[in-house]
């Protein structure tokens, strides 16, 4: 192993003093009005007890942050002065925290969010926790709180890292005196972070935008070093810390040459074979207590080829990391959890043989959880005892279900946060049990050979039979419960809106009655009908979307061979294997060998299928099918 007593670098000073300043704010934060039960003598806390049935929380256990949340919760909100509208809101964290015991207390409401609709807190943020709401507490006054949370919701949310070309109605700021050539702030992030603060005067909107674009706040060093240098107006700390970030390329998880970038390993080398790459170093760790706890690589050694352990396809590893930090704030937590990842296969799509394996009770054959996963997401929050080891044949290959390639991984990882912000794990375990297994709804393609639950005129899959139907008062009365057909059959109850003529049938009447009948032969009725008109505009799109394939996979075919008679006949040029005719005609031109005028014609016949893949007829056909579909779906 390569030695980690690194040389000293001005800038990891920089890094050091940014970090302590972050620390100190977050000792130096607003009071909790409540002591935590859970927390020890030393500061350190145990995980969040979660019980295995109960009632939710009441209080989450940590702010979500900018994290989406789509179930329902309680949130709270401070109502517009004219119209009660719950729109800008807080958590029960964050409430608790910081509102709950004031005078202004009453000035909120509670809401209960409902299910499916995204909420996010936005008390954190700087602005509102740092600025507003201490000048609402000192002056007991919320207008200037309600104003900014009224105009905040008006702009447009950050786009991040990613490249976008969203322009419109869109206001974006860069460094007045060009310290930084390009960089750009979305108006989000400006309002959120530099508003009112001394850095505001540093910079003004771009009067011309680039129709390619990315916000420069939405890299996690660069927004935790502004946050923190802002309070003490550190302005060129700032441009320093920010100039070397915006230098660093994106961390892609794959194998580099030790000696190609700069690496931070572990003091006391604690994990051996573990090393976390400069960006990822700065993006992740810089700025928390656990930077203390690794120091940069001073190159000695002969040249190895190195992974980034912190690069963000190792899932389990990051939320390792992520929960010692905000959760059990304890880096041997995250050392102890990454000793094991890292020294067992990793969890990939490609599935995995033997090994350890999770499940919970009588799921074995149907949900599974890799070690890798099973350490990162539940060790290191005390979640081992709802879990037992599995049973199922370990010779076959098999993707975990926490894999970002299994088909459920999406729902389970919502469920899994869901299960930790009510604290209760049945809300994750029923979720398991009841789907596990199951296949998922097949949407407008349809499916063959499987069961169908339903009526004959209108049938409904396994997955949206248990997700809707199940629970309402015509579940005990369908014909079809779990029939096999084979032929290939379309799911009638997949969309919000034929979801919604359901509810409408089952709000019609009891069971039985004339008037929930007649609903119900109105639904059937609609069901046909949507199946005929189906089947004359989505199938007719997928036989043109068929036809556009094969023409471009034929015009792809006589591309390459092209290419393969053009080869030919160069080097029949080349070493004189020619005779004194020329070959062609006046459409095709005149070649020295046969081998150029079939290149010539293979080329003609590729840019003409390649023109007919592509013919405005066909998709202007396919747009009108698919406005016809849309009046019925």
């Amino acid at each position: 192993m390569a030695d980690a007593s690194g040389s000293h670098n001005p800038f990891d000073d920089l890094t050091a003093e940014l970090g302590d300043l972050s620390l100190q704010q977050g000792e130096q934060g607003s009071p909790v009005h409540a002591a935590n039960p859970q927390e020890d003598e030393d500061g350190l806390q145990s995980p969040h007890i979660i019980r295995e049935t109960g009632d939710p929380l009441e209080v989450l256990a940590i702010c979500p942050k900018d994290r989406k949340v789509n179930y329902s919760l309680n949130w709270y909100y401070l109502p517009d002065a004219v119209e009660d509208t719950a729109d800008y809101l807080i958590c029960t964290r964050c409430h608790a925290d910081h509102i709950k015991g004031t005078s202004l207390e009453t000035q909120f409401k509670q809401i209960k969010w409902p299910d499916g609709n995204i909420a996010v807190c936005r008390f954190w943020l700087p602005r509102v926790k740092e600025v507003l709401w201490p000048e609402a507490i000192r002056t007991n006054d919320v207008n200037a709180l309600r104003e900014y949370m009224t105009r905040r919701l008006q702009i447009k949310p950050c786009p991040g890292q990613k490249v976008t070309e969203d322009v419109e109605d869109r206001t974006v700021y860069g460094l007045m005196d060009g310290e930084i050539e390009g960089f750009a702030a979305c108006e989000a992030c400006f309002e959120d972070y530099i508003f009112g603060t001394g850095f505001e005067p540093h910079f003004g909107t771009y009067s011309e935008l680039s129709p390619r674009w990315s916000c420069d706040f939405g890299t996690p060093y660069i927004l935790g070093s502004v946050a923190q240098t802002a309070k003490h107006n550190n302005w060129n700390g700032f441009i320093s810390s920010a100039r070397r970030r915006y230098q660093l390329p994106a961390c892609t998880g794959e194998q580099i040459r030790s000696d190609a970038i700069e690496w931070y390993l572990l003091k006391d080398n604690k994990l051996e074979g573990f090393q976390v790459c400069e960006t990822c170093y700065l993006d992740k760790l810089a700025l928390t207590l656990f930077k203390r706890n690794f120091q940069r690589f001073s190159d000695g050694l002969e040249p190895e080829m190195w992974c980034c352990g912190l690069a963000d396809q190792n899932i389990s590893t990051a939320v390792a990391l992520e929960t010692a930090l905000t959760v059990r704030k304890d880096f041997e937590v995250f050392v102890e959890a990454a000793q094991t990842i890292c020294s067992i296969v990793p969890c990939t799509a490609n599935g995995i043989v033997h090994g350890n394996w999770w499940t919970l009770e009588g799921c074995d054959d149907r949900f599974n959880i890799c070690e890798a996963c099973f350490t990162g997401f539940c060790q290191t929050r005390g979640l081992d005892h709802f879990f037992r080891l599995s049973e199922r044949d370990s010779s076959n290959a098999y993707v975990c279900d926490f894999c970002i390639a299994s088909p459920r991984f999406v729902q389970y990882v919502n469920m899994f946060a869901e299960m930790l912000d009510r604290g209760v794990f049945a809300c994750f375990s029923g979720f398991v049990r009841t789907f596990a297994g199951v296949p998922a709804c097949p949407k407008i393609k349809g499916r063959g050979k499987s069961t169908w639950w339903g009526y004959p005129e209108a049938q409904f899959c396994q997955e949206c039979y248990l997700d809707i139907v199940a629970y309402t008062p015509l579940a005990g009365s369908l014909p079809l419960n779990g029939e096999y057909i084979e032929e290939t059959t379309l799911c009638h109850i997949w969309s919000p809106r034929m979801r919604s003529l359901w509810f409408e049938v089952c709000e019609a009447g009891e069971a039985g009655s004339e008037e929930s009948d007649a609903a119900l032969q109105e639904f059937k009725a609609f069901c046909v009908q949507r199946l005929q008109i189906y089947r004359k505009t989505i199938s007719e799109i997928e036989v043109i979307k068929g036809m556009q394939e094969i023409k471009k996979q034929s015009a792809l075919n006589h591309s390459l061979l092209s290419l393969q008679y053009q080869g030919m006949d160069g080097m029949a040029t080349m070493f004189g294997r020619t005779d004194d005719y020329r070959y062609g005609s006046s459409s095709l031109g005149w070649f020295d060998t046969t081998y150029g005028v079939q290149s010539k014609q293979h080329w003609n016949s590729f840019v003409s299928e390649l023109s007919a893949s592509n013919s405005p007829d066909d998709w202007v056909r396919m747009a009108q099918l698919q406005e016809i579909w849309n009046k019925v779906e």
